[in-house]
C-alpha cells in the first residue's frame, strides 16, 4: 500500500552559495527560480541602523575586495567593522568577483551585500514576473553577548531593526527568525510577535539543555546535520518542534537526512536537494 510523503522543505543557504556569491541578490533569485521553500540568509547591521544581509559584520578576506579591487587580509577583516560604516561606504566592497575557495563552481562576478529590504523588494518582483511562488525567508540574527555595541546593537534594538523592515513588508507571521544567541529569540518570544522562532545549535550540548537555555518551546530547533539521529527527531517531534537542518552540500548526507525524518534541508546546492527530496517523494509515494 502506497504511503503519503512527508513534505520536506528545501532552504537555499545565504541564497545558492555553490552557484553564486553568497547572500548576494543574483544568489537569491537563482534559488528563487530553482523553487526553494525558504530563502536562508543572514542579517547584521549598519553603522547607520540599517538591516544589512551579511554573514560577518564585517569584510571577509575569503570572499570580498575593497572598493579599489585590491584584497583584504585576514589580520584587517574585524577593523572593516560594518556597524561603524554607513550603508553608501558598504556598498562599495565587491563581494562577488573573487573567487571562493571552498566553492570552485561559484559563478564569480561583482555583487554588494543587499540590505534586507532590497533583497525582500527583488524577490517578490522577480517571482510575481514570473509567477513562481515566492520563498518565505528564514533569517539568521548574527549576534552575540562579546560583540554587543561593539559589532552589533544590543538584542532589543537589533530585534527592533529587524522587525520594522517585517512590519514594512506585512512579513511578520510569514518568516521563520534564527539564531545561535538565545537572547533575541528570547526578545521575540517576549514581545508575542507572530514570527517563528528557530533555534541554531552546532555543539554537543543536548537538546534539553539548549531548549532549556532558551526557556520556551520554539516553532524550530536547527542542528548542524552532524548532531542529527533518529532519537533526536523522536524527542523534537514529541514536543511538536520542527527540525531544519544545515548546512547538507552531499547526497548522502540528503539521504541520510531523509530517512531520519527532518523536516527541511539547508543547503548550499538547493537544485541537487530538490532533486533527492522529489526523488524521495515519489518512491515513498509509489512504493
Amino acid at each position: 500500500m502506497a504511503t503519503e510523503p512527508k513534505y520536506i522543505q528545501v532552504h537555499g543557504h545565504r541564497g545558492c552559495r555553490g552557484l553564486l556569491p553568497e547572500n548576494t541578490i543574483p544568489a537569491f533569485l537563482r534559488a528563487a527560480a530553482l523553487g526553494v521553500d525558504a530563502l536562508e540568509l543572514d542579517v547584521v547591521i549598519t553603522g547607520d541602523a540599517q538591516v544589512l544581509v551579511s554573514h560577518e559584520p564585517w569584510f571577509a578576506s575569503e570572499y570580498c575586495l575593497k572598493p579599489d579591487g585590491s584584497g583584504i587580509t585576514p589580520a584587517e577583516e574585524t577593523e572593516l567593522n560594518i556597524f561603524r560604516l554607513p550603508y553608501s561606504a558598504i556598498k562599495q566592497y565587491d563581494c562577488g568577483s573573487k573567487p571562493h575557495p571552498r566553492f570552485p563552481d561559484q559563478q564569480n562576478k561583482p555583487a554588494y551585500k543587499p540590505l534586507l529590504t532590497d533583497v525582500i523588494d527583488s524577490v517578490t518582483t522577480f517571482c510575481q514576473e514570473r509567477s513562481i511562488k515566492c520563498p518565505y525567508f528564514n533569517i539568521e540574527i548574527k549576534s552575540t553577548v562579546p560583540s554587543d555595541n561593539l559589532f552589533h546593537p544590543e538584542p532589543e534594538v537589533f530585534t527592533e531593526l529587524l522587525l520594522d523592515v517585517l512590519a514594512k513588508y506585512n512579513l511578520t507571521d510569514k518568516v521563520m527568525v534564527q539564531s545561535f544567541d538565545v537572547r533575541p529569540l528570547q526578545v521575540l518570544h517576549r514581545l508575542k510577535t507572530n514570527v517563528k522562532l528557530g533555534l541554531l545549535t552546532e555543539d554537543d550540548t543536548p537538546a534539553e539543555k539548549r531548549l532549556e537555555q532558551l526557556g520556551f518551546i520554539p516553532y524550530a530547533y536547527n542542528p548542524n546535520y552532524s548532531l542529527v539521529s533518529p532519537d533526536l527527531i523522536k524527542l523534537l517531534h514529541a514536543k511538536s518542534i520542527k527540525c531544519f537542518v544545515w548546512t547538507v552540500n552531499g547526497e548522502d548526507i540528503v539521504q541520510k537526512m531523509l530517512a531520519f525524518g527532518v523536516d527541511g534541508i539547508i543547503t548550499d546546492y538547493p537544485e541537487m536537494v530538490l532533486n533527492q527530496v522529489k526523488s524521495s517523494y515519489i518512491s515513498t509515494k509509489t512504493s
